[in-house]
């Protein structure tokens, strides 16, 4: 057999990367994930969709009645920033997580990059979505599966959602214990007319497909604040009230609508 001789190695980094900047580590980036040729091939032109939907098991089969939503390009946060990551994703990374974060200090909404109250949150995007084409936001108050909800995403609407985030990232029950934010970008009607949500969020640059009712109760159940484990010695700001009152998380998102980017009509 001939030699087949080993690979040259990579070349040197390059001495002039910003060693600010996070770089992803290997499980920051997506995985490669082998897809039969059955599962989800509805989506095969939206590899971040199927790939999506196939984690999720949504849709497996049998094609959604309706999906849009907009290819917005996933940011990775750094530090407790998940908020702010998400309205920089919305703007398309102008301005940086980092900048707004700045902002938000000196508007003492924050301490670290934590955003627990959604009405903090809303004056931000507020600020930093001037600009930006004809879009505008407002403050919702109470559950998430409401018509109101439902009607702003069909229309091409974004949303901003507090909720708590099980270890897949998946909206889960913990009283608030692991509030975090992702920037709601499409939906999903499937065969049985269950609606789902396409999210982004700071965690992961996976398309999350989630049930917009389990994202409703995550929402609806953020009552107390719970010291990240990620972060035991930082010192985290509350709004009056705490993540339960009127300027906390809980039964609260932030709309947006009105947006220039071009929204991916699937189904």
């Amino acid at each position: 057999m001939p030699h087949i001789s080993d690979p040259p190695p990579p070349p040197p980094l390059p001495s002039n990367i910003n060693k600010t900047t996070p770089v992803a580590s290997p499980k920051d980036r997506p995985s490669v994930i082998n897809i039969s040729g059955d599962e989800c091939a509805w989506a095969w032109e939206y590899p971040e969709l199927q790939k999506g939907c196939y984690l999720s098991r949504v849709c497996q089969y049998i094609p959604p009645k309706q999906c849009q939503y907009y290819s917005v390009a996933s940011i990775l946060q750094v530090g407790p920033t998940c908020g702010l990551t998400a309205v920089s994703m919305l703007l398309n990374g102008n301005p940086t997580a980092a900048h707004i974060l700045e902002d938000a200090i000196v508007q003492e909404y924050t301490i670290n990059g934590e955003m627990f109250s959604a009405q903090y949150l809303y004056e931000l995007t507020r600020r930093h979505l001037h600009g930006h084409g004809p879009g505008a936001c407002q403050l919702h108050e109470g559950r998430l599966c409401c018509n109101k909800v439902t009607e702003l995403l069909r229309a091409g609407g974004c949303l901003l959602v507090p909720y708590d985030a099980d270890v897949n990232h998946a909206p889960c029950l913990k009283s608030g214990h692991r509030a975090h934010w992702a920037l709601i970008v499409g939906y999903l009607v499937d065969a049985h007319d269950k609606f789902y949500v396409l999210a982004r969020h700071g965690k992961t640059r996976n398309l999350a497909v989630w049930s917009l009712d389990e994202l409703s109760e995550s929402n609806a159940n953020l009552r107390e604040f719970g010291q990240p484990k990620g972060y035991p010695d930082l010192t985290f700001l509350q709004p009056p009230g705490g993540l339960g009152g009127s300027l906390g998380l809980k039964e609260r998102a932030i709309l947006i609508n009105g947006l220039p980017q071009q929204i991916l009509h699937v189904r």
